[in-house]
């Protein structure tokens, strides 16, 4: 699997964050307005915005571990630290979101996207599903994988 056998856990993070953003990004893509603009303009922004959340879950990786005092956090500190990483993945997103869907309005919400505060449920739930999995994944020592 990717990124298994790769003991930095930057470099695992992002090799795993990175295809798994990608697939939510696109997912969640008719939750947007820009939903009817052309595949190319599509697969460039998605792309544009799974590169932004892999440059996310890196900066909360590195916060995470000043806070704790170790790159090995995942493994080492368990759910305290964990927490604190989700949380910052969460916070950064909830402000993104409001800045560019209500401030500066870079994007928007489609009629379909189900909000809590004038949030979008599809980033909230991606910050809060996908962290927590990549967690996991670090936590996984590398080599010892069945693939």
């Amino acid at each position: 699997m990717i990124g298994t056998r790769i003991a930095i856990p930057e470099v695992r993070l992002a090799a795993w964050g990175f295809p798994l953003n990608a697939v939510w990004e696109a997912l969640q893509s008719p939750l947007y307005r820009d939903f009817d603009r052309g595949t190319g303009y599509l697969v460039r922004t998605r792309l544009h915005c799974t590169g932004g959340d892999v440059l996310i879950l890196l900066a909360a990786f590195w916060v995470t571990s000043v806070a704790f005092r170790t790159r090995q956090w995942a493994i080492a500190r368990g759910l305290p630290a964990a927490s604190l990483f989700v949380a910052i993945g969460l916070a950064y997103t909830a402000w993104s979101e409001v800045h560019n869907t209500q401030i500066v309005r870079t994007w928007a919400y489609a009629a379909a996207m189900p909000q809590i505060a004038g949030i979008g449920l599809g980033p909230l739930l991606q910050w809060s599903v996908l962290p927590p999995a990549l967690v996991w994944l670090l936590r996984r020592r590398p080599g010892n994988d069945a693939s």
